[in-house]
C-alpha cells in the first residue's frame, strides 16, 4: 500500500517536472522571439500576403460622330519565361521568333541576360497569338492578362486617332491631346491568405476608367476620302496627298486623311516620320490658284475697281519687277469672273498692282491665313505670309495667285468655309463634346462681296473653259476653284495638285480640300487630277447622306 502511494507520488512529481519544463521551454522561446527576433510578428503578416498588384484603368475610348469605335482598349496578354523551366533549345528559340515576329538573335540576348526567376519577352500580344504560343507547348512559357490598346480601324483614322506607347500612354493625335482625360485612374488590391490555405477577402481600390473622347468625324465619310485618296496616289504615282471634308454651316470635320499613312497596329512602321506625319495639318505650301478668290474678294472689297471692270490679259504674258509670270494660252479681254474661271495669272497681276499692301495683308488674315489653328488641337502649322514691313511689291502681285505665301490644306479648308458661310468664319473644330478657339462666326467680307464670289466659282466649274469642270456633279451645282503650283528642289521639279470646292453651292451641305504632293508627267494639274476626285467623292458622300446611313 505504501509502496503504491510513493509511485503515484513520484509519477504526479515527473509531469508537474515535464509541464514545468515545457513551460519554460515556450517561456523561453518568447522571450527569445520578443527580445532577439522582435520583427517575427510582422514577418508572418506579410507572409500571409496572397498577392499585391495594379488595377489597370480601362482607358476611354475614341468615337466618331455616331459613337463608331476608333480606338478602344481589349483584353491583351504579356508572355513571359520561367527560366527554370525554360530549355535552351534552338527549336524553341525558333517557334517563339516566329509567333513573336522577333528576330531569334534579339530574343537568345534577352535570355541569356539572366539566368533563373522570370522574364517578358513580349507585352500586348491577342488572343490568337496566345494560343498560337499555347499550341506550340513550349516549356516555362506563362502569360499574364493586361490591356492593349486596339485601333479597329487602323490606317484609316491613324493621323486623327494617334497612338500610344507600350503601356498605352498617348505619344500621338487625339491619344496625346487628350491623355489625361482618356487614361483614367488605376485601382489596386492586397489579397490574404489565412491558415490552411483558406483565401480571405483582401482590401481592393477599383480603377477608375478613361472618358470617352467623341470627335466630329464621320466614319463613312472617313473612309470613302481614304480609299479614293489611296487609289488617286496610285494612278497619278504621286508623292504624298490629303483630304478635308467638312459641314462649313457647323464647322465640323467630317473627314480627314493622308498618304501615306500608318497602321498603329503595327509598331514595325513607326519609326518611319513620313508616315507618322499629319500632312493636312503640318504640310505648308504655296497653294498656287485656289488662293485667287481670296484676293478677288479683298480687291473687290477694296473699293478701287468696278465689278464690271475688264483686264486685257495679252499676250499672255506678264513681267512684273523682273519676275515672268504667265497664263496657259492668250485669253484677251477678260472679266473678273473669267479671271477666276480661266486661272489668269496676268489678269490677276494688274488687278493688284494698285492694291494697298496693307489691305491685302489684313484680308489674308482674315481668312485665317497666316494663323495658327488653335480650334482643332492636335498639331498643326500656321504656314507662312509676310509681315507687311518685308511685303514687297513683287510679293504683293504674287500673292494673289498663290506664291510667296505658304498654307496647310487645313487653312485652305478654313478659308473657303468663309465663301460657304456667306462671307462669315466659322471655326473648325474636331471635337463633338468640346469647343476650343473662339468659337463664335466673324464677318470677314460682306455679303454682297461674297456672292459674287460663289457665283465665280460655280462658274468656274461649270462653264465652258472653266478649269475645274471636272468637278462637275450631275445633279448638284458645285462651287470650287483649282491650284497647281510648281515646286523646284535641285534640279528636279514637280507640281502640288489642289482643289476646294463646296456643294450644294448655294446652300452648302459639305466642303472638301484636296491636295496632292509630287506630281509630275503629264497629269498634273488641278484640273485633270484633283478636281475629279473630288466629284468622285462627293458622289459617294451624297449618295449615303441620300441613303441616311
Amino acid at each position: 500500500m505504501t509502496h503504491r502511494i510513493l509511485y503515484s507520488s513520484g509519477r504526479i512529481v515527473f509531469i508537474q517536472l515535464i509541464l514545468v519544463i515545457g513551460f519554460c521551454a515556450l517561456l523561453g522561446r518568447l522571450i527569445y522571439l520578443q527580445i532577439y527576433q522582435d520583427n517575427f510578428l510582422d514577418d508572418q503578416v506579410f507572409s500571409r500576403l496572397d498577392s499585391q498588384y495594379t488595377l489597370l484603368a480601362p482607358r476611354g475610348k475614341i468615337l466618331d460622330r455616331n459613337d463608331r469605335v476608333l480606338a478602344m482598349d481589349v483584353k491583351g496578354y504579356s508572355v513571359g519565361i520561367d527560366l527554370k523551366k525554360f530549355k535552351y533549345q534552338k527549336d524553341s528559340i525558333i517557334l517563339l521568333s516566329q509567333v513573336l515576329d522577333k528576330d531569334p538573335s534579339d530574343l537568345t540576348s534577352v535570355l541569356i541576360k539572366k539566368s533563373s526567376g522570370f522574364i517578358e519577352i513580349r507585352r500586348n500580344i491577342n488572343h490568337e497569338t496566345k494560343e498560337r504560343l499555347e499550341n506550340k507547348k513550349i516549356p516555362g512559357i506563362y502569360f499574364r492578362e493586361n490591356l492593349r490598346r486596339s485601333y479597329p480601324e487602323r490606317n484609316i483614322s491613324s493621323h486623327i486617332v494617334g497612338l500610344t506607347d507600350i503601356d498605352r500612354k498617348g505619344i500621338q493625335g487625339v491619344e496625346l491631346v487628350f491623355q489625361n482625360e482618356l487614361k483614367g485612374e488605376k485601382g489596386s488590391f492586397v489579397g490574404i491568405k489565412g491558415s490552411k490555405n483558406i483565401k480571405l477577402e483582401g482590401n481592393r481600390i477599383e480603377a477608375i476608367p478613361g472618358k470617352d473622347i467623341k470627335l466630329t468625324i464621320d466614319l463613312n465619310i472617313q473612309s470613302i476620302a481614304y480609299h479614293e485618296l489611296n487609289k488617286k496616289i496610285k494612278e497619278t504615282e504621286a508623292e504624298a496627298g490629303s483630304i478635308i471634308v467638312i459641314e462649313p454651316s457647323s464647322g465640323d470635320i467630317l473627314g480627314l486623311v493622308n498618304h501615306p499613312s500608318f497602321d498603329p497596329t503595327d509598331r514595325r512602321n513607326l519609326k518611319d516620320m513620313g508616315k507618322l506625319r499629319n500632312r493636312a495639318t503640318v504640310d505648308v505650301f504655296e497653294p498656287g490658284s485656289v488662293m485667287k478668290p481670296l484676293a478677288m474678294s479683298a480687291i473687290i472689297e477694296s473699293g478701287k475697281i468696278d465689278i464690271s471692270e475688264k483686264v486685257e490679259t495679252s499676250p499672255g504674258w506678264i513681267e512684273f519687277e523682273g519676275f515672268k509670270t504667265s497664263d496657259f494660252r492668250d485669253y484677251g479681254i477678260l472679266n473678273l469672273s473669267q479671271i477666276i474661271s480661266l486661272s489668269s495669272n496676268v489678269g490677276m497681276v494688274k488687278l493688284c498692282e494698285n492694291q494697298d499692301i496693307q489691305h491685302l495683308i489684313n484680308s489674308y488674315k482674315k481668312f485665317g491665313i497666316g494663323r495658327y489653328p488653335t480650334s482643332i488641337m492636335i498639331p498643326a502649322r500656321e504656314g507662312f505670309l509676310p509681315h507687311e514691313s518685308s511685303f514687297t511689291l513683287r510679293d504683293k502681285v504674287s500673292s494673289c495667285y498663290g506664291y510667296g505665301l505658304t498654307l496647310s490644306a487645313l487653312q485652305i479648308a478654313q478659308a473657303y468655309s468663309v465663301f460657304a458661310n456667306g462671307g462669315n468664319f466659322v471655326e473648325l473644330n474636331l471635337f463633338k463634346d468640346h469647343s476650343f478657339g473662339e468659337g463664335h462666326k466673324n464677318r470677314v467680307i460682306k455679303t454682297e462681296t461674297n456672292k459674287i464670289i460663289v457665283e465665280m466659282l460655280i462658274e468656274t466649274v461649270n462653264t465652258i473653259g472653266g478649269t475645274a469642270s471636272r468637278a462637275r456633279l450631275k445633279d448638284y451645282i458645285v462651287a470650287g476653284k483649282t491650284g497647281t503650283a510648281k515646286e523646284t528642289l535641285e534640279e528636279d521639279t514637280t507640281y502640288t495638285s489642289s482643289f476646294a470646292g463646296f456643294v450644294p453651292a448655294k446652300e452648302p451641305e459639305y466642303l472638301a480640300v484636296i491636295v496632292l504632293h509630287g506630281l509630275s508627267g503629264e497629269d498634273y494639274s488641278g484640273g485633270r487630277v484633283s478636281a475629279p476626285l473630288f466629284s468622285d467623292i462627293m458622289k459617294q458622300i451624297l449618295l449615303l447622306k441620300d441613303l441616311k446611313i
